[in-house]
């Protein structure tokens, strides 16, 4: 997968760290803000890998991410375990990962 993608609190904690370094306070991000950022990133990689190229989008539903093809119509949902994908990934960030890439090659496998 793609090395700017956090896959662990430890990245997440280094991606905060990075970032902010330079910015503002009222311009920082916060580590819920990066998990989620890691969650779309990682369900939109497995989409583009699995159809050798960008040809869906994966966009949030408020707490849902929602794969949607060229056309924009719905492919398939993806849901968290938990309230949120940010406490599954500070639950368990392999786990979380692993899910993603299952859930997207079973909405991609659909077509």
């Amino acid at each position: 997968m793609s090395q700017e993608i956090p896959e662990n609190m430890h990245e997440v904690l280094l991606k905060v760290q990075e970032t902010n370094e330079n910015k503002p306070a009222n311009e920082q991000v916060t580590e819920e803000q990066v998990m989620l950022a890691a969650v779309h990133d990682t369900l939109q990689y497995w989409a583009d890998y699995l159809l050798d190229g960008h040809y869906d989008d994966v966009n949030w539903d408020g707490k849902q991410l929602v794969i949607e093809d060229i056309l924009g119509e719905e492919m398939g949902r993806v849901s968290p375990m938990s309230d949120s994908f940010a406490n599954d990934f500070r639950q368990s960030p392999e786990g979380t990962l692993f899910r993603l890439e299952s859930e997207a090659n079973q909405i991609i496998a659909q077509r």
